[in-house]
């Protein structure tokens, strides 16, 4: 794949994932509709100035675009992970691949600081599995709780809210997964 293939593919993708059309990432841009379609399709030789201002507009590394991807790979860089702070600054979720309509799983990572307590919506039609990568975490689904250490596991129906707790010392960190019936 060459270059301008690589960013052609990746542009559409991320702007497909982002939701953005054409036109509005025109408007962030300053790019016309027909500089950005062309590129799109793989024409024209984008100067490092446009795929920069694409790049910002799409909140990510300008490198992102750059990456050839085989068809069998799909590398996911820490840099480029949505991620989420909560207000006090006690929660930190890693988006690492959110469902779409093509695929019926999320995964994400959770990173709670001490005395942290985070309700998890519910995710209708899903299955939740959840592995506490570091520390110890409190987890109360419908009226149990379950202590789980590092490495241990638990997973549920996730069609009703639950809450994620850290009662010790130290951060805990848990991957998450919400596996979609549909």
């Amino acid at each position: 794949m060459n270059i301008n293939e690589a960013i052609a593919k990746n542009l559409n993708a991320l702007r497909k994932e982002q939701g953005i059309s054409i036109g509005k990432l025109a408007r962030y841009t300053g790019l016309s509709k027909a500089a950005i379609s062309q590129i799109e399709q793989g024409g024209g030789n984008p100067t490092i100035n446009t795929i920069s201002k694409l790049a910002s507009a799409l909140h990510v590394p300008y490198t992102r675009l750059l990456n050839a991807k085989d068809s069998t790979a799909n590398a996911v860089f820490k840099d480029d992970v949505p991620t989420y702070v909560s207000p006090d600054g006690s929660l930190k979720s890693l988006n690492y691949y959110p469902s779409t309509p093509d695929r019926n799983i999320k995964v994400y990572v959770l990173e709670l600081a001490p005395g942290c307590a985070q309700t998890i919506e519910s995710a209708r039609d899903a299955e939740r599995y959840v592995i506490v990568k570091s520390g110890s975490l409190v987890i109360e689904v419908g009226e149990f709780s379950y202590f789980l250490m590092e490495g241990d596991a638990i997973s549920f129906d996730a069609s009703e809210d639950c809450l994620i707790k850290n009662e010790e010392a130290g951060t805990a960190s848990c991957f998450c997964v919400n596996l979609y019936k549909f």
